[in-house]
């Protein structure tokens, strides 16, 4: 079968839109196109079903620098657990063993891994898989909120755009704590805002809820309030536009309501915090997008996420692993310990840890369920990658490999990984695969 080279085609694929369950292909340039992968091969030929052809395609090598593959086919609980290997990578799974030489990891799409003790950097517990609530736009009318209109945004290629003035309000059941992120762009003079944990209460100007406001000023997040001063401001930023030269803007807003707490994300950076002074935070769970520019200062908005904010996460990676020469136990109680891990054993009550502290004779005897974090002692002749990896695997559960080489067939992935070998992860564990570094796909190997 003759390879395809999709560049002619791309009009057509771009109009055509996804279809739904679709794998999702990014190609040079960021086109995209969408249908089933149904192998990538030690080439680097992508084998894809589309509609644009009764028979399977077969993209070029180089073509392709992302594939996305479709949830469908997900199931079951997600692992509490997640491995730091020494390069950074993260592997999900079930802790079922440790000894002196080797780490047991069971994992939910290949099996039981064994793992050298001498390349985990860190056992991270109490990981829970963030559940996506929203993610889009997906169209004009699911912005309507009680039939109110979206008025002046438009919609095309996945984004919201407006060109002057407009308004769009959707309703969510958000939790307590809660992630919203967006990507912005937009032309000459921005004025840009967005209304979040919005009751979306019609003709009143009194409102209890929060908003984020980007123009010629800078940046604010602002609490409306029923009680007291209408408004009141949590976080001011001298953000202007002309800071960015691109005219782009990825935004993440982490809302924990419990703290009264704000947090903010500009292109994955953080920002600083802010805090809500009033006793009780708004309720609502309603998003508006309002663009207050003129005609002729155009906006676009896309990639709205609204996801659940796990604290479990940010708290791994603010904490501190201690002395390096020893392995080091922090417990759920923020207890923390130096000496050696003896070994982990499954009991009918769950993993136990063996833990020799420094201080104590006994060994100290912990359940799965007490430790937030494990860190390894890191060994002189620790085993060092060498080679730059070719792909970046990124699986379902928050985790995420770096690779030597990757063949993909119908029932998922054998991957070489320069620190656990040869792997062979379900099709129904991987969420995409992309090239890590610019070369062309054909560098992969059977």
């Amino acid at each position: 079968m003759p390879s395809f080279d999709p560049r002619p085609w791309l009009g057509l694929l771009l109009f055509a839109g996804p279809p739904a369950n679709a794998d999702e292909l990014t190609l040079a340039g960021d086109a995209r196109l969408t249908g089933d992968v149904r192998s990538i091969d030690g080439n680097g030929v992508v084998e894809l079903v589309s509609p644009l052809s009764p028979d399977p395609l077969k993209l070029v090598p180089g073509a392709v620098s992302e594939v996305r593959f479709s949830a469908s086919g997900t199931a079951g609980s997600p692992p509490g657990a997640i491995v730091e290997l020494a390069n950074g990578d993260l592997l999900p799974g079930t802790i079922s063993g440790l000894d002196d030489k080797n780490l047991s990891v069971t994992t939910p799409y290949s099996g039981e891994v064994t793992i050298p003790r001498a390349v985990v950097n860190s056992l991270q517990f109490g990981v829970r898989t963030r559940r996506v609530i929203y993610s889009g736009p997906k169209n004009l009318g699911e912005w309507n909120h009680d039939g109110g209109g979206a008025e002046n945004w438009t919609f095309s290629k996945k984004s919201l755009s407006a060109n002057g003035p407009a308004r769009a309000s959707k309703n969510f059941e958000t939790p307590r704590q809660f992630i919203l992120k967006f990507s912005l762009e937009w032309q000459r003079n921005p004025n840009f805002l967005i209304y979040f944990a919005d009751p979306l209460e019609p003709g009143s100007d009194a409102v209890d809820r929060y908003h984020f406001q980007f123009n010629g000023a800078g940046m604010e997040i602002k609490r409306h309030s029923t009680k007291g001063p209408k408004t009141r401001t949590v976080m001011q930023l001298p953000r202007t536009p002309d800071k960015y030269e691109a005219n782009q803007l990825e935004v993440e807003i982490r809302v924990d309501r419990n703290a009264s707490r704000i947090q903010l994300f500009l292109n994955g950076e953080p920002e600083g915090s802010g805090v809500d002074v009033m006793p009780e935070p708004p309720s609502g769970g309603g998003v508006t997008l309002a663009n207050a520019s003129p005609n002729g200062s155009p906006v676009q908005v896309r990639n709205i996420e609204i996801a659940e904010f796990d604290n479990t996460r940010v708290r791994h990676r603010a904490e501190d692993r201690g002395d390096t020469r020893n392995d080091s136990l922090i417990s759920r109680d923020d207890d923390r310990w130096g000496g050696h891990l003896i070994g982990i054993q499954k009991r009918p009550e769950g993993s136990v840890f063996s833990f020799k502290s420094d201080f104590q004779d006994e060994a100290l005897e912990l359940l799965e369920s007490e430790v937030s974090t494990l860190f390894f002692a890191k060994a002189g002749d620790a085993p060092v990658e060498q080679a730059k990896p070719a792909f970046v695997l990124r699986l379902r559960d928050e985790g995420s490999l770096r690779l030597s080489s990757c063949v993909f067939a119908d029932d998922g992935v054998t991957a070489e990984h320069p620190l656990l070998g040869t792997l062979k992860i379900g099709r129904q564990g991987v969420a995409a695969i992309e090239r890590a570094v610019a070369e062309p796909l054909d560098k992969t190997g059977e």
